[in-house]
């Protein structure tokens, strides 16, 4: 992960990491493309807003399409402490 201007940003690999075990890399690369998560490109390395990524993954789990996963109130409880 690398911190710009007070953000985290992470290649979709660590995102997909930080996020759990359900979340993948190919996920957060949609998110991307479907749900407009931020991402910025620095050579051949292209990194993705962890917050927003967060917060795309928080609101699909709670939302009621596709198939059911469990969530992770650690992450959901640091993410309200930021």
């Amino acid at each position: 992960m690398i911190e710009v201007a007070g953000e985290r940003w992470g290649t979709a690999a660590q995102i997909a990491v930080a996020l759990g075990d359900d979340v993948t890399v190919t996920m957060v690369r949609n998110w991307s493309r479907r749900d407009g998560l931020q991402r910025m490109v620095v050579g051949r390395m292209v990194y993705y807003r962890f917050a927003q990524a967060a917060d795309i993954e928080r609101a699909k789990r709670l939302g009621g399409r596709g198939r059911p996963r469990e969530l992770d109130f650690a992450l959901t409880l640091a993410r309200s402490c930021l």
